[in-house]
């Protein structure tokens, strides 16, 4: 989205930083996403808390794409489109933080072999900033005009062949 005024500093000053009650509904977020990671292609339960976030913040959203990822559009007049992208998906291991939302989560590898699932990637802060930028999207419309499209894909881990 670009500023009315169509400059680089003019589209920076527009926008304001993220609130506290935001900061603190993000933290919320972040440690329920990272209490519940889902490995790659299985990220249902954070897609829909993406998907139902964009809908809240009046985005149109299209569910699915490429497996389970989601697609939030932010149209607003003429003027550029800007992509905000985020991962989804967790690491097949066993998280050793002792945090108090550490994930206790385990599931089944594309391999069918039971694993431990933790967030030891970031993606877990990649949704969270993710959601905060579209917010902050949403309610400065005002301030911008043109696309702002926000993606959260799954992962593409390359494959590997399954351990003997």
């Amino acid at each position: 989205m670009t500023a009315d005024a169509g400059t680089h500093a003019a589209t920076q000053s527009a926008l304001p930083g993220p609130s506290d009650d935001l900061l603190a509904e993000l933290e919320g977020q972040y440690k329920d996403i990272h209490a519940h990671p889902e490995l790659s292609m299985q990220e249902r339960r954070t897609a829909g808390i993406a998907a139902a976030w964009l809908r809240q913040q009046g985005y149109e959203v299209t569910e699915g794409v490429g497996g389970t990822g989601v697609v939030g559009l932010l149209r607003n007049g003429d003027g550029a489109t800007v992509l905000l992208r985020a991962d989804m998906d967790a690491l097949p291991i066993q998280e050793s933080t002792g945090l108090p939302y550490a994930s206790q989560a385990t599931g089944t590898d594309r391999y069918d072999q039971a694993t431990s699932i933790a967030h030891s990637c970031g993606h877990d802060m990649h949704v969270a900033w993710l959601m905060g930028a579209t917010r902050i999207l949403a309610e400065n419309r005002g301030a911008c005009r043109g696309t702002a499209m926000r993606c959260s894909s799954p992962g593409k881990r390359p494959r590997r062949a399954p351990a003997p």
